[in-house]
């Protein structure tokens, strides 16, 4: 039992670790002027937040943190991975056509 707590304890402060690093990393290369690289582009839309990508973004990192402590917590299946991956390449691919979609309205309406 003790193993089991440890592994999980050790696998949970490897997953904080690499959340804070790479946290850090991306506010560096934010703050950093030669970077092309601004947070702000995750929620908004030239210049103003945006709705749609700000409950995306939202919604993806509360998946990918409930994605990865299911696998810490070894109740993850392959039904899982699928139903996380149809979410958000579908969410993808449904986003794209509504755009395509549009577009060729607005070029028909010219």
């Amino acid at each position: 039992m003790l193993d089991l707590i440890n592994s999980k304890l050790t696998l949970n402060g490897v997953l904080a670790l690499t959340t804070l690093i790479l946290i850090l990393v991306l506010a560096a290369w934010h703050r950093n002027k030669d970077s092309h690289i601004d947070l702000r582009d995750l929620v908004c839309e030239q210049g103003r937040l945006d709705e749609k990508k700000f409950a995306r973004f939202g919604a993806w990192i509360v998946s990918t943190w409930g994605f990865v402590y299911l696998i810490v917590e070894e109740r993850f299946s392959e039904w899982y991975f699928a139903g996380y991956m149809a979410a958000w390449v579908g969410s993808a691919i449904i986003d794209r056509y509504v755009a395509d979609k549009s577009q060729v309205e607005k070029t028909r309406s010219k």
